[in-house]
């Protein structure tokens, strides 16, 4: 009965297309915000390491190569890397980089640097060393870096377009050793002072760029050798104290849980911290924190997160509308039917079994919508990339400029997430059942509650 109306009702199907474009709406905007912040923590994640002990200064803070032989024995840790911080001047362009002065060996082991490389080394590790360029003195070819993608573009073509990539080319500047990153450096002393009045300056060469997906590391970051770095930012011990680094990264153990694995090197830096009481610069020591890598890069993983539950907050705001829809087709269903449902009363039917009509019919308007509604979702995210392909192409073909959905040069997005979370889908089309079911409840009460002779009297 309720399958021959159903068919038989148009106005029915707007209530099932309510509720499949309301399911289709949320299920793409959370499989594609889901996908992006996540691609947004694995990011953070591969480029931090597990877990990160760092000052709260540009000071830094000494002692550290005896704790690198602590962790080397910990039985949670897989490796650790100490990294020098700190912020230059780039003479040729004038403005504010953030130098990384790393061990590249250490620091390819805690974290996934080595596959950002636009060169990937023959050998399996790349180095600050350049290599084939006979018009260099032995000591330029030792003062190599590797700079973030974004910054050496904008450095030379003025652009922060990865399609101008060839123009550094055209430029020479992808040759090793070609490109000048001439860097000032203020060093601080132990104490904080300026160690000398003018800077540290250094003429660094390009020998590789990075593309960790990061806009904002790959926009100001230039790595170069720990021990340079250190040696220009006056922390290698040339005031006298010991020498100092800004930064420890771990990598963890695979089968370490992230807050066990914080717990356990927070209590042994702690107590490495009180066993160094009284030495020189040890005061240092205090200004130093252990963080996890989501709390490291909670200024970058917070925003996206934030903005995917403001989205699903938004779509659920939108999802009431498709009940009250419901709730307003049910109505008139019911305003329509109300001599019928006087006969079924007459002969007997109680008030449970005309109500239960109605809610027959929301469960049937729901699985019908929500099934609907999550196939197009489906087939939607998982054609997302094609999709928008095929509306740039169109949008060419007019003469109207392309069209990106997220331009890559902007958001750092080589494709649209195209993954859909099959539980999440699920419990969105569960949600949408029991949502078309109350816009159903009151509709089946009004009707379960008319009187027989109310129903049948004839205006």
């Amino acid at each position: 009965m309720i399958w021959r109306y159903f068919l038989k009702k148009r106005i029915a199907l707007i209530a099932v297309a309510a509720v499949a474009l309301v399911v289709m709406m949320v299920l793409v905007v959370l499989s594609i915000m889901s996908g992006l912040v996540e691609d947004n923590r694995r990011r953070n994640h591969d480029w931090v390491g597990d877990l990160v002990i760092k000052s709260n200064s540009l000071v830094g803070f000494p002692y550290y190569n005896e704790f690198l032989t602590e962790l080397e024995n910990h039985d949670q840790v897989t490796a650790a890397a100490p990294i020098i911080k700190t912020f230059g001047l780039l003479a040729h362009v004038e403005e504010m980089v953030e130098l990384y002065g790393v061990d590249l060996e250490s620091w390819c082991t805690v974290t996934n640097f080595a596959d950002t490389l636009h060169y990937q080394p023959e050998n399996g590790l790349p180095s600050f060393v350049i290599q084939g360029n006979n018009l260099l003195t032995d000591e330029q070819k030792h003062h190599g870096c590797i700079t973030g993608i974004y910054l050496i573009l904008h450095s030379f073509t003025n652009s922060m377009s990865k399609k101008n990539r060839p123009l550094l080319e055209n430029l020479g500047v992808d040759q090793k050793g070609f490109a000048e990153m001439p860097v000032t450096v203020l060093g601080l002393t132990s104490r904080g002072t300026l160690a000398t009045d003018l800077g540290e300056r250094r003429i660094f060469r390009y020998v590789n760029d990075s593309d960790t997906g990061l806009v904002e590391i790959d926009r100001t970051a230039i790595y170069v050798d720990f021990k340079q770095l250190q040696q220009l930012c006056w922390m290698d011990g040339a005031d006298s104290n010991p020498p100092r680094t800004s930064e420890i990264r771990i990598k963890l153990k695979d089968r370490i849980n992230l807050e066990t694995g914080r717990t356990q090197i927070t209590t042994a830096w702690n107590e490495f911290v009180r066993k160094k009481q009284g030495q020189p610069a040890a005061f240092l020591l205090d200004n130093t924190i252990v963080e996890d890598w989501k709390q490291y890069r909670r200024s970058s993983i917070a925003p996206m997160e934030r903005e995917k539950t403001m989205m699903i907050a938004l779509f659920g705001m939108i999802a009431v509308v498709a009940v009250f829809i419901v709730v307003a087709i049910f109505y008139m269903i019911v305003t329509e039917k109300i001599k019928d449902l006087g006969i079924i009363k007459s002969v007997g039917g109680s008030n449970w079994s005309v109500g239960q009509i109605f809610l027959g019919y929301g469960l049937l308007v729901g699985i019908i919508g929500a099934t609907l509604g999550a196939t197009l979702g489906c087939a939607v995210v998982w054609n997302s990339n094609q999709i928008e392909s095929g509306v740039s192409a169109i949008y060419t073909s007019f003469g109207w400029g392309d069209f990106h959905l997220w331009d890559p040069d902007v958001y750092a997005i080589e494709r649209i997430p195209d993954v859909v979370n099959l539980p999440e889908a699920a419990i969105i089309a569960l949600v949408a059942v029991l949502a078309s079911i109350i816009g159903a409840a009151l509709p089946a009460r009004r009707a379960a509650q008319l009187e027989v002779v109310e129903t049948l009297r004839v205006e």
